[in-house]
């Protein structure tokens, strides 16, 4: 079996009747693209684009409107039952609602194990070794109601792996963590791929994480798939890009300084300006960065501002999306 997720032509069209008129809103428009098996694979798209529509096809929980897909070999329209043994679905949330909050985790796991017909001796063993994986077994007897967030999604991505599947369909699971627990999400989503082997088709909005986990990229708009790529060759899109990078100390006024930047005769506009860590790094489009950094440093020592560096910048997955999904000039 050569791909772990292929879809042909998938689409999916919604009805809407609005004052009496019917009106027809393709969600996913003849999508095509394949997963391999053991790949860490990442879904982007602004909203609305037809991510989560695609996943729920996917998982058989709605009906596609043409066209069809395999999951782990099997047909999502003809063999159902089959597809659904053969995957585990995360479905970000904030607060862990599809939890039973009054009772604990080991309980949890042993009731969604009983719902997905695990054997009892087999669910035993797998659930101890899921709660020490997920380090949650010396917590496994407290109610979940007084679970932090992040230990919530320890027990949903736990849910996720009871049946074993080999595939992981993970809709936004770092959604409303906070920046530790999302962190350790992310640690824990890479094992299950890298350590366990399980095939993890993930979407997010937060681009440093889906660059940071993903093999591939494949970018939505509008339902279609306008790019699908690792994030390597989508980076060669914006070669043609050439930007400068100020990391600044300390600024009395952020706005001033930005503003006498994009001024500058060489600087097209400022991409991006934003806190990391205790500095702010300011992103800038420029026509010739080797010149631009001497001509930047210049104009920022004249504005009193202490800066750590002013460096070339590579193009981020961030400008790519932008660019793709925006249509945004460069």
């Amino acid at each position: 079996m050569e791909y772990a997720v292929e879809t042909s032509d998938l689409t999916k069209v919604f009805e809407n009747k609005e004052e009496g008129v019917k009106q027809y809103i393709k969600a996913v428009d003849h999508v095509n693209i394949k997963v391999k098996h053991g790949e860490f694979f990442g879904l982007l798209g602004p909203n609305g684009a037809g991510k989560t529509t695609l996943i729920k096809m996917l998982c058989t929980i709605i009906l596609p409107t043409e066209g069809t897909a395999k999951v782990n070999g099997y047909d999502i329209i003809k063999e159902p039952h089959k597809v659904r043994s053969s995957f585990g679905w995360f479905h970000g949330e904030t607060g862990g609602r599809s939890l039973y909050w009054r009772l604990n985790a080991e309980d949890n796991l042993k009731f969604y194990a009983y719902l997905q017909n695990v054997p009892k001796d087999i669910a035993e063993k797998r659930i101890k070794a899921l709660l020490e994986f997920f380090e949650l077994t010396k917590d496994s007897k407290k109610l979940v109601k007084d679970y932090s967030t992040g230990m919530k999604v320890k027990v949903m991505l736990a849910r996720a792996l009871l049946h074993n599947p080999p595939i992981l369909f993970m809709d936004e699971p770092t959604i409303g963590l906070d920046t530790i627990s999302a962190v350790e999400t992310r640690r824990l989503l890479k094992a299950l791929n890298s350590e366990l082997g399980k095939t993890i088709v993930f979407t997010s909005h937060n681009m440093f994480e889906v660059e940071q986990l993903c093999e591939r990229i494949a970018i939505m708009k509008d339902g279609r798939v306008i790019a699908d790529a690792p994030p390597s060759v989508l980076r060669e899109m914006l070669r043609d890009v050439h930007a400068v990078e100020v990391e600044i100390r300390e600024v009395d006024d952020l706005s001033k300084t930005v503003e006498a930047l994009s001024n500058l005769s060489i600087v097209k506009k400022v991409m991006d300006a934003k806190n990391e860590s205790s500095n702010v790094i300011v992103r800038l489009q420029v026509d010739d960065e080797y010149e631009a950094i001497p001509i930047v440093a210049s104009k920022l020592h004249s504005l009193g501002v202490k800066f750590s560096a002013v460096r070339r910048s590579e193009p981020t997955l961030e400008d790519i999306f932008v660019k793709l999904t925006r249509g945004e000039e460069t």
